[in-house]
């Protein structure tokens, strides 16, 4: 079973010139790999299958309907001239576990880390252990179900449609709800709840989405987001189509403390001595933006807002005087610092890149870039985000930038820093042993923004403020195996 020739996956695709067989692709491609879905709103539902109803359910998953890439695509060139949105999307996703419990397992990846599942890899990840998890992160997972819409309504009642059509031997164990959070800083740009600008870097597979961001964005001269196919797909073995392809989804939920979040930056910017509007620095040291999205290796103060920049590297800020090398948007985007300092090919480092789709989650009382609430009024939980994101190898790419990457605190480590100074895990999303602190030292930080290798650094311990409470290795496969099985 092979690729036709002309389907190369290690470059982008025109789809909008496509020939027959790349339209025969995406025709035959869940939506929202290739592409975000674009929806404000979204569930979802964690499914059991009971083997014994095997026939039944496979009959079920035959005949439900899926989203597809070409009518996504279509949608959205339609809503870009005419603004009406074309309603709901609904994804199918299986486990390892899951195709094993319909006797499918023939049909399934071979790949081991998919097969074991997310609960097998916790000590590689350094996730807390299982039995902290929400409890239907707990349980056997063979499936999730995603629904997004334009509103809050209309998902609940696609989840009612969907509870309904559900047959014998299918449970729900659990389910997420997910709400998109825009920001005030840079209208139009999603935010998490620290109010950090997120996902402004994602890896573009598509020519059309690569021209508008050199053309109707800040350019693509310095960093390219020109990524291949291969980056997200992979054949499905589910069927003898050469056309047929899938992607393997890595779903986390990570909630987020923003009080001590907030708290943990303003006793920062005290030790670092700032202040006044260079406070701010103190937290786009931690996340490598300012809230805005201004890349603090850019410049020292936020407001490059329009757009939010996106075509810049790291060469001009070879020490990390800038944006310290623990900066969470520099340690999983080195954007070629593991080239320089580590000696790695562009293509081996830009090869753990990963298409995010993440949403958040939770309500709050005031918008997180709101000035008006106090650090007291934040809140230290129920809150956070939904992580999610395709690739076509997941030790290759999510795990390693977990673990190589965010929970190592050597990464960077450039020869110039004094033991002393230890670069520092991710700040944001790094994880010791078992989901707890690591290396206590802290991150090097430096006091003054820009210089050299002899910038002074102080060590400050920031980590701790997003947790992990569950979370599933998935596939995404083609909708001729979900239709055939």
């Amino acid at each position: 079973m092979g690729c036709l020739l002309s389907i190369n996956l290690a470059e982008s695709l025109e789809w909008t010139k496509a020939d027959p067989e790349h339209l025969a692709m995406l025709a035959d491609l869940q939506a929202n790999i290739l592409k975000g879905h674009g929806r404000s709103h979204t569930v979802n539902l964690f499914l059991q299958f009971d083997s014994v109803h095997s026939a039944q359910i496979k009959s079920f998953l035959n005949g439900t309907t899926v989203s597809d890439a070409l009518t996504q695509l279509t949608d959205a060139a339609k809503f870009r001239m005419t603004r009406r949105s074309a309603g709901l999307v609904s994804l199918c996703f299986l486990t390892g576990a899951g195709y094993k419990a319909l006797d499918v397992l023939a049909k399934a990846p071979v790949d081991q880390v998919f097969r074991g599942g997310m609960q097998s890899r916790q000590q590689k990840l350094n996730d807390p252990l299982p039995h902290t998890w929400d409890a239907h992160f707990q349980k056997p997972i063979h499936a999730m179900f995603l629904l997004a819409h334009d509103t809050a309504k209309l998902v609940k009642q696609a989840k009612v449609r969907f509870l309904a059509s559900l047959p014998d031997g299918v449970s729900v164990v659990g389910e997420e709800v997910g709400e998109a959070m825009k920001s005030i800083l840079s209208p139009g740009e999603g935010i998490e709840h620290f109010g950090y600008v997120d996902g402004r870097s994602q890896p573009l597979m598509l020519d059309e989405d690569i021209q508008r961001e050199r053309d109707q964005k800040d350019g693509v001269s310095v960093w390219s987001p020109k990524f291949g196919l291969k980056t997200v797909l992979l054949q499905d073995p589910g069927n003898a189509s050469s056309i047929s392809f899938g992607s393997f989804l890595v779903f986390r939920k990570l909630e987020q403390n923003p009080k001590a979040f907030r708290n943990a930056e303003m006793a920062l910017a005290k030790n670092l001595g700032l202040r006044g509007r260079d406070k701010d620095r103190a937290g786009a040291m931690i996340v490598g933006r300012f809230k805005d999205g201004t890349p603090v290796s850019v410049q020292r103060e936020d407001g490059f807002n329009s757009p939010v920049p996106n075509n810049f590297n790291h060469k001009d800020d070879p020490t990390g005087a800038k944006c310290p090398f623990h900066g969470h948007t520099r340690k999983t985007n080195p954007r070629g610092d593991s080239v320089s300092a580590g000696g790695v090919s562009e293509e081996d480092e830009r090869s753990h890149s990963m298409a995010r789709r993440g949403i958040t989650y939770g309500q709050r009382k005031a918008h997180p870039n709101s000035k008006k609430v106090s650090i007291a009024a934040l809140p230290s939980g129920g809150v956070g985000l939904l992580f999610m994101a395709y690739q076509s190898d997941i030790k290759k790419q999510f795990e390693f930038v977990q673990s190589a990457w965010a929970n190592n605190a050597n990464f960077v480590s450039p020869d110039f820093l004094p033991a002393a100074h230890v670069t520092g895990i991710d700040p944001v999303i790094g994880q010791g042993p078992n989901g707890g602190p690591a290396n206590p030292e802290g991150q090097a930080c430096p006091v003054a923004w820009g210089g050299g290798e002899k910038t002074p650094r102080i060590e400050f311990d920031f980590q701790g403020f997003v947790r992990l409470l569950g979370g599933e290795y998935f596939f995404a496969p083609s909708i001729t195996t979900l239709k055939t099985l």
